[in-house]
Order: structure tokens, then sequence, then C-alpha cells
């Protein structure tokens, strides 16, 4: 009898099948969607954060891709500087630098400092106000470090450190930290000549630590346990390793700096906006479920190139620039000439005759050549910008691009085996004879 009923139970049709992974394509398609232009928190407290990763409006760019001071503009912050006694004026620029090369291993890499009359101005990008303190404490503290005998002499200072590095070792339930100095050739040679048993090191008069051990070029002070010590010895190697600002500085005033280039910026979501309404609606009219399938396939670009850019590009140069949007603009372009190139082969073959699975096999095999070939020649103009540093940026946002349109034919093919599964008419697919 169990035998009898399974040889009646009728096996699930094509179309059904077609019908169940449409749906749950759609589900994916609407729930990725939603994430890139929401953004999802990923734990009950929100502490773990999916930032949104595809604008909705110039106004509203999402978080995970911070602009540059010329699309999103900044602040600046004025320092009126004064040079102790015996510090000459080359001090100034020097100063500068040191400014310009904290901030920048901070993760700042669009920094702007220079001589504004009397003061020395630094301008960043938009930051909370919190986080604009701090960096900028970091990037303008003097930072002169100073090792000094049992008898109270100065032996070394930030000048003979070659190199500074911190280390976590477990120490019963928690860890201790260690911060070594490697001198250079001359401080090597002053810490022998001197011979001390052992050093205490401070920063800017505050104390690092009262006992640091001395041997083969090398001091190594003790800063105790826990997270705290860990944070100090990754400040105090990160100022040894950027130099001393050796003029004295006083915050004399900020305010904020315009976005020269934030009509690029409108310009580029307004124009991409654009393009995906004309796109739907001419690959709607030529291939009908066919366009469908191609326009997300355009979507599935954009969504995919800017996740990129979030996560591979920015974190890299850390802000989007007006290079890196054109050429994330220039992406979508190639996605869209895939899609109509594709919608259009695949409506020649409705048009010949051809039933819409086998119109869809013909016409992806007859557009593959110049669809690829239009890849390959992108692809390998990215691959020259990345050899200059000036383009490095540009040339890695345009391969996201570039990618997220090679990526994307996964998803109208998906589309299209669906839609041909559920229906065989012709007419559905492009415009018969």
């Amino acid at each position: 009898m169990a035998n009898k009923s399974a040889s009646n139970r009728k096996p699930i049709t094509s179309g059904a099948k077609g019908f169940i992974c449409l749906i749950v394509l759609c589900a994916v398609l609407v729930f990725v969607s939603i994430i890139s232009l929401t953004g999802m928190p990923l734990d009950s407290e929100g502490v773990n954060v999916l930032l949104p990763w595809v604008p909705v409006s110039s106004e509203n760019w999402p978080a995970s891709l911070p602009l540059d001071r010329t699309l999103g503009g900044g602040t600046y912050t004025d320092y009126s500087y004064s040079l102790p006694e015996g510090v000459s004026e080359d001090a100034v620029n020097a100063s500068i630098e040191t400014i310009k090369a904290r901030l920048r291993g901070l993760g700042e890499s669009d920094v702007a400092a220079a001589l504004k009359g009397d003061a020395i101005r630094v301008e960043l990008r938009k930051l909370s106000a919190t986080q604009r303190a701090s960096e900028l404490g970091m990037a303008t503290m003097q930072a002169h470090f100073e090792f000094t005998d049992t008898n109270g002499n100065v032996v070394l200072t930030e000048k003979d450190v070659k190199q500074a590095k911190y280390a976590a070792k477990t120490s019963g339930s928690s860890y201790s930290v260690t911060l070594e100095f490697e001198l250079t050739k001359e401080g090597a040679q002053k810490l022998k000549d001197a011979d001390p048993s052992y050093l205490s090191v401070s920063c800017d008069g505050e104390t690092v630590s009262t006992y640091a051990t001395v041997g083969d070029g090398k001091v190594t002070a003790g800063l105790g346990l826990g997270d705290s010590a860990y944070r100090a010895g990754a400040n105090y190697a990160f100022l040894a390793n950027n130099g001393a600002v050796d003029v004295t500085l006083t915050q004399s005033g900020t305010g904020d700096v315009p976005a020269s280039a934030g009509i690029v910026l409108k310009v580029v979501v307004i124009l991409c906006a654009a393009l995906l309404v004309c796109a739907l609606i001419y690959l709607v009219a030529i291939g009908k479920l066919t366009g469908v399938s191609a326009f997300i396939a355009v979507w599935c670009t954009v969504v995919l190139a800017m996740f990129f850019l979030a996560t591979v590009v920015v974190p890299s140069s850390y802000m989007l620039s007006v290079g890196t949007l054109v050429a994330v603009l220039l992406g979508v372009l190639l996605s869209m000439y895939a899609a109509v190139t594709r919608t259009s082969a695949i409506s020649k073959q409705i048009g010949e005759g051809s039933a819409p699975k086998q119109a869809t096999k013909l016409g992806m095999k007859n557009a593959a050549k110049s669809v690829w070939i239009a890849h390959g020649a992108v692809m390998a103009l990215a691959l020259v910008l990345m050899i200059f540093s000036f383009s490095r940026n540009i040339g890695y946002a345009l391969s996201a691009g570039v990618m997220a349109s090679a990526l994307s034919t996964l998803a109208m093919r998906a589309f299209q085996l669906c839609f041909t599964a559920i229906t065989s008419k012709p007419a559905l697919f492009g415009k018969v004879k």
C-alpha cells in the first residue's frame, strides 16, 4: 500500500521548482538590499553593526564610506606656536611634517597642515568632536622622551631612538606589557659610555617607567598589567616612531572647511539613480522578463561594488574621494553595458523563433565575447592605475566595480533560469515576429 502511494505521488514540476527558487532569490535580494541601504546590528546590544554601504541620496551618505574633505567638507584647527630657547625656525616646518605623519599613522590619509599667518592650521575631514580631539591631541603632543640614570642625568632622548615597539606577555590571569626602545648607533654608544644599571623613562615630563632595563643597544620598560598598560604602550610606541614636535603649540581657533567638490557627489548620485531608472525602462522594454533579470544584475553590481569599497578599498585609504567615486560609476556603466548586450542578444534569438531556454543559452554565448573584452579592458586600466601611488585607490575602486559586474552575471543567469522554468512563452522574453 505504501509503495502504491509513493508511486502515485506526482513529481514536482520544473515550473514549481523555478517558482520556489525565484521566491528564495527575491527574498535574498530584498534582504541584502535592505542591509546595504540601512545597515544592521549584529547582536542584541547593537555593539557590532553592519553599516549601510549604498547611499539613498547625496545628503544621506552611508557611514561605512566616509568622504574626504573635497566631497564632504571638514574642519580646521589653528595652533599658535612658540619656539623654545635654542630652537631654530626650521623646527616649525619639521613639526608640521611630524603632525601630518602622526595623523596619517592614525588613519587620516586626507590631511592638510601648513602655516596660516602666525599659526599652524591643520585640516581634517569631518569627524565627531571626540574623535577629532583625540587625534589632534595625539598629533600635537611634543613627545620629548628622556632616559635618566639614578643621578638624574639625561642619558638619552627621543632623538636616540631608532624604533619603539610594545609587547604583551601572559602574567597569571592578566598580561604584562613591555615597551622596547631600539637605539640608533649613536644612542647605543651613549648608553655604553654611561653604563647605567637601569634608567627612568619619561615623556613630556610624565613618568613612563621608573625601572627600565638596558642592554644590547636597547632599553626595555615595563608598563604594568592589563588594557590600560597596553594602550599606553601603543601610544608611546606610536609617538616615539613618528618623531617629536619641537615647538610649543596652543590651540587658537577652529572652523569648518567647505566641500570644494561637493557638487560632484550630488551629480554622481543623481546620475547613477537616473541611469538605473533609464536602464530599468529600456531593459524591460526590449527584453521583458529578460530585462528584469538584467536590471537585477545591474542592481547587484551597485550593491557589490559599494560593498567591496566599504570593506576592501576604503579601509586602505580610509575615505572616498572624487576619483574612487567616479570609478564606481564606471563600474556601474560597465554592468549596464553588459546587461544591455546580453538582453539584446537574447531578444534577438527570441525574434528569430528560439524558445526562451534556447534563446537564453545562445544569447549569453553570443554576447560573451564583447562583454568579457569590455571587462578585460577596464580591468587592465584598473591595473595600470594601481601602479602609481597617486591613482592606486582609483584603480582599486575600478577593479571593485569590474569584479562586481562580473559576479552580477551569476545573478542574471539565476533569475533568467527561474523565469524560463516558470513559463516558456517567447513573448514574455522579447519581441517575437
